[in-house]
């Protein structure tokens, strides 16, 4: 029976750490805080796999986690402290045009905003979740993730109107 267990685990792990990955990275903006959300994450849920997968969704469980431990970081005191500087410099340009400018433009203004809204914009933008997942996931109700997403979108269009004026007048 244990051996079925790992080999569902793996089969999960396999199907899915590059898409918990990507979410990780969408909101931290850091390989390696994503890696290591993701790694934490999978190994709490390794230990509680027979409960975990029992549920039904263990996505929903694992995604849950992810985001608890990325917005866990800003709560520890032990977390490092990254300066301004670092946070709001650009990519290298790349050669596929404005898209690419607007979209480091966004991903820009998403980093200044505070980790818990640029979680819910990932997970209802970029994710595309459901609004009782994304609840779910950040542990809020779902009658606020309308108002708090409108919240986070009015932050992120007043970030890059500035970015934008402040880029013209250089």
């Amino acid at each position: 029976m244990r051996a079925e267990l790992e080999a569902d685990f793996e089969e999960f792990v396999a199907a899915s750490a590059d898409r918990f990955f990507r979410t990780a990275y969408a909101i931290t903006r850091d390989e390696d805080r994503a890696g290591d959300a993701v790694r934490s994450a999978l190994a709490a849920t390794y230990s509680h796999w027979r409960r975990v997968s029992a549920a039904g969704q263990p996505e929903t469980y694992v995604r849950r986690m992810i985001v608890n431990e990325i917005l866990g970081w800003g709560r520890r005191r032990s977390s490092a402290v990254r300066p301004i500087t670092e946070l709001t410099k650009r990519p290298p340009a790349r050669t596929t045009g404005q898209r690419v400018v607007d979209t480091d433009v966004v991903w820009t203004a998403l980093l200044e905003l505070p980790v818990s809204q640029r979680a819910l914009i990932v997970l209802r933008y970029y994710e595309r979740l459901p609004e009782d997942e994304i609840a779910a996931t950040l542990g809020i109700s779902p009658e606020t993730v309308g108002p708090q997403s409108a919240a986070a979108l009015a932050d992120v269009s007043r970030l890059v109107t500035k970015t934008t004026r402040q880029a013209a007048r250089a």
